[in-house]
């Protein structure tokens, strides 16, 4: 019978674990939406120059040379792989 008790409270210990991560994720998540409309209120108040390394990295893509401009980014930018990536897809997304 100890078991069945054990079990049971395991079950309990796990229940409050998952709540507790869910209100931190939900708050996290709130926490976000929060910086991400403070972040478009800056951009729009800002000018930035797009970095002059974007034209050649577009001529790049357009020549079909992906890997070429990731590895353009990565050096221009000290992006990781991942990074880097990322960065070109959101190119060929703006154009």
């Amino acid at each position: 019978m100890d078991w069945v008790w054990l079990i049971g409270l395991s079950i309990g210990a796990v229940g409050a674990v998952y709540l507790l991560l869910s209100q931190r994720i939900q708050a996290l998540e709130v926490r976000m939406k929060h910086m991400s409309k403070r972040i478009e209120q800056l951009e729009a108040e800002v000018s930035l120059e797009e970095p002059a390394i974007n034209d050649e990295l577009r001529r790049l893509i357009a020549e079909g040379q992906e890997v070429r401009a990731v590895k353009a980014a990565r050096v221009a930018f000290g992006y990781s792989l991942i990074e880097a990536k990322q960065y070109i897809d959101g190119l060929k997304e703006n154009d």
